[in-house]
């Protein structure tokens, strides 16, 4: 029988003791037995910690204690510290609900397009002042308030423990599988510091040296003491990779089912998480919010100057093995800066249009989209806004306006031309009734193009006074007299032309553990996507008439993108629902499914909601449940259905 033993650690984060012990009787995530679990004791003291951990490994040896029914018994003989310790789980924390007072702004674009800069640049934030920097390798999302005040004020919120813990188990997994199909030190290294460019592991432990392929130079050439450890992880991560080689071989099992039951391999991931909280104990300034897992859920700060909180968000090379931006979900500034008052802007990392974000986006007054001068317009989500009930607030920056430097863009003028002759070229990618959308509220709203988006410049000073008057919009007056009237036959076309599009992506079992936690919205956002754009292609946008010929066509346009953002609204609750929350535990079968058995699997669960295409009588059914979503948001903003 296998042997349970608590031991007592030093909090990295506050004064005081926590436990640590394998679970005997409940699952992690993954499903797997015996979880490592850590729980704050609440002492400082040495002697009542060692009575703590005590009264612990008497309960990890009784197994008349190992079910959750004999909490009440446990505690009336343990400390209550103890019992909770052993029986409680750890509470998830609410998201942040949006502050009323602000009128949001949100900036969005691709990767390297240069959206901080251009915050930055809005914000009046100086060059010299490093935080927030330029090319922000974090995955976090920022937001910057501007109100009236004489300080700044930083909150910052965390991953928590379990997410960071399936992101380095995911990391491990990938360089070990790596040197296990024969490659070297050199590629196992390689990929454990730069395979996941969503979670730089460089940052929070620091570098060790390895030898480039062809190169004599060592990359890089240093490595501190303190980050010793890491060579030893990545040993540690050779010897276990032979280890589940051969078993694999052997009994031809998948390799990540192995690597991840394996509790040696389990136990790699423990000591990076340990190793990653004593980076921790370098940060005692503000004020820290720590779960009873003694993992931070969030710090405030407080300064007179903007550049004290540089140490946050530092990423400098040098600095490697002593930042913890990877940690962040998402940092919220507020303070003084030189824009409009209660105006708050929200820069999101990536270009992917969830159910998340359009949540965010229905709270916006207005939505940025930047995009690098070079590169091919994304001209296929700028579609996702209209289609979402979004086109109104859309503007569009065009940066590294002075790195356009063919002969036909030596002035301003032509290089507006030229870029609106690369929106042209992209427009012709959709379809008529989308390109005449798309190039109404391109019109409508404020393209501009912005040089020098590294620096300052008295050239691109009106330009800045432009784009603040252009982000913020005015608040449209509700017409209450103009309502749409539609023929519920057009309904079926819609959605047939939505079931053709439909491109449903495969979830991978990794993807399938975080659909079943929550914390992926898995197919939702493709099936929806495909729904609401076709909906409002052949629907929405084509009313057969209007209750009023006295309006303009704004006016009608508002009314159809109102229809639209609430038609968003309820398809993203509907598949959430059908296909998120109702089968959470399917997709967690999902996951711990043989892989040669995940496809069929995949398809009876998305099929349980999205019929196949020779499914007629189930095809019928969900077209009637479509045909009601819409009539529902029609009718709730005073349209009409004509049968």
């Amino acid at each position: 029988m296998k042997v349970f033993r608590a031991k007592a650690c030093q909090s990295p984060m506050r004064k005081g003791w926590s436990i640590m012990f394998q679970h005997p009787f409940k699952k992690d995530e993954r499903g797997r037995s015996h979880p490592f679990v850590k729980r704050f004791m609440y002492t400082e003291q040495h002697d009542e910690i060692d009575i703590l951990v005590e009264e612990m490994n008497e309960l990890l040896r009784v197994q008349d204690f190992w079910t959750s029914t004999a909490k009440g018994r446990a505690k009336a003989r343990y400390d209550e510290r103890v019992v909770n310790a052993f029986y409680n789980d750890i509470e998830k924390k609410t998201s942040e609900q949006i502050d009323s007072e602000y009128e949001y702004v949100h900036v969005i674009g691709e990767q390297g397009s240069g959206k901080t800069s251009l915050i930055r640049q809005l914000l009046g934030i100086k060059k010299e002042c490093g935080f927030l920097g330029i090319g922000s390798k974090g995955a976090y999302s920022a937001t910057y308030k501007v109100k009236d005040s004489q300080h700044y004020e930083a909150a910052v919120s965390f991953f928590t423990r379990s997410e960071v813990q399936r992101q380095l188990e995911n990391i491990l997994l990938r360089s070990a599988e790596v040197y296990a199909e024969g490659g070297t030190d050199y590629d196992l290294v390689f990929e454990l510091l730069h395979g996941d460019s969503s979670f730089n592991l460089r940052a929070l432990l620091g570098d060790i040296p390895y030898k480039a392929r062809y190169f004599n130079d060592d990359v890089p050439l240093r490595m501190s003491d303190e980050n010793s450890s890491f060579k030893q992880f990545v040993d540690a991560i050779k010897r276990e990779s032979e280890i589940v080689k051969d078993a694999v071989d052997q009994e031809g099992r998948d390799f990540a089912e192995v690597w991840h039951k394996r509790l040696e391999c389990r136990k790699i991931t423990e000591q990076m998480l340990l190793a990653i909280e004593s980076r921790l104990r370098e940060y005692k300034e503000g004020t820290w919010e720590i779960g009873e897992d003694d993992w931070p859920i969030s710090c405030r700060l407080t300064a007179k100057e903007l550049s004290f909180f540089d140490p946050l968000t530092n990423e400098e090379e040098e600095n490697n093995g002593r930042l913890i931006y990877p940690l962040f979900r998402r940092i919220e500034v507020s303070g003084p800066f030189s824009f409009k008052k209660g105006v708050a802007i929200c820069e999101h990392s990536s270009v992917e249009y969830t159910g998340t974000i359009h949540d965010s986006f229905k709270q916006a007054a207005s939505i940025l989209y930047v995009h690098h001068g070079l590169q091919e317009l994304d001209i296929q989500f700028l579609q996702q806004l209209i289609v979402h009930g979004h086109g109104a607030k859309v503007n569009v920056c065009v940066t590294h306006g002075d790195l356009l430097t063919s002969p036909s863009c030596r002035t301003g003028y032509a290089k507006k031309h030229a870029m609106a002759k690369m929106i042209d070229g992209a427009l012709k990618s959709v379809s008529p009734l989308m390109r005449k959308q798309l190039h109404y509220y391109l019109t409508v709203g404020n393209t501009s193009i912005l040089e020098c988006v590294h620096e300052e410049s008295e050239e691109s000073h009106f330009l800045y006074k432009d784009l603040k008057t252009a982000l913020v919009s005015e608040t449209r007056k509700k017409q209450q007299e103009l309502h749409p009237i539609y023929l519920n036959l057009t309904v079926s076309q819609a959605f047939y032309e939505a079931m053709e599009s439909l491109n449903i992506p495969y979830m991978d079992r990794e993807t399938c553990l975080n659909i079943s936690l929550g914390e992926n919205e898995g197919p939702v956002p493709a099936i929806a996507s495909a729904v609401i754009s076709s909906v409002y292609e052949h629907f929405l946008s084509q009313p057969s008439g209007w209750s009023s010929t006295y309006h303009s066509v704004t006016d009608r346009q508002q009314v159809i993108q109102e229809l639209a953002g609430e038609f968003a609204t309820v398809v993203y609750s509907y598949f959430n629902e059908q296909l998120l929350e109702n089968p959470r535990k399917d997709w967690l079968a999902l996951y711990k499914e043989k892989e040669d058995d995940q496809p069929y699997k995949y398809s009876r669960v998305i099929e349980s909601v999205i019929p196949a295409k020779n499914d007629i009588y189930q095809q019928q059914i969900l077209m009637r449940t479509v045909y009601q979503l819409i009539k529902y948001v029609v009718e709730k903003k005073d349209g009409v259905m004509v049968h």
